[in-house]
């Protein structure tokens, strides 16, 4: 029996997403399974998430960026991720390089409703490697709350999306490399 791509998962302890926050209001955590002969360095995994958002996310981010930034919030810039260094400090889209440790890097944003934070953490256990997206979130206000009710139900859409969107791209880069 083949296992689910996408598996729902608490988020990883001793993680540096773990310890993003004294005081975490929402967290979620998806892994998967790489396939065998994937490039396992963390960088190139993050790279590879980070371009395989869907079609229909990008237009949603749109229509985000255009209402959010009627109340002053930060709207999404939108660099080339292909180019990205992910160096600590630098920008892709919406995510801003906040730490890095040998597998994992943690991405996010602080903004005056709320402060989240994204970590593509690497493992490999038995053999197997595995890839876990984590999310949390912390509400700086009553309209970081609101504005978590309405992302919350799309945000759960949309890291499996592009989780499964990931491994089906190194699966095809794979089979063509052979």
């Amino acid at each position: 029996m083949e296992k689910r791509v996408i598996e729902v998962t608490s988020v990883p302890k001793n993680s540096l997403v773990d310890q993003a926050f004294s005081c975490i209001h929402y967290s979620d955590s998806y892994k998967a399974i790489l396939p065998g002969e994937s490039a396992c360095d963390v960088g190139s995994i993050t790279r590879l998430f980070l371009t395989s958002v869907p079609t229909w996310v990008t237009h949603l981010m749109k229509i985000r960026d255009r209402l959010v930034s009627l109340i002053g919030l930060k709207t999404s810039n939108r660099s080339k991720i292909q180019n990205i260094t992910l160096k600590q400090g630098s920008s892709i889209g919406i995510f801003r390089v906040i730490n890095r440790a040998s597998n994992e890097i943690l991405l996010g944003e602080d903004d005056r409703h709320l402060n989240f934070r994204v970590s593509i953490l690497l493992d490999e256990v038995d053999g197997l490697k595995y890839v876990t997206v984590s999310t949390v979130v912390y509400f700086n206000n009553w309209l970081g709350r609101l504005y978590f009710v309405v992302v919350r139900r799309v945000h759960k859409a949309i890291v499996p999306a592009m989780l499964k969107n990931m491994v089906c791209n190194i699966k095809i880069n794979t089979n063509s490399s052979h």
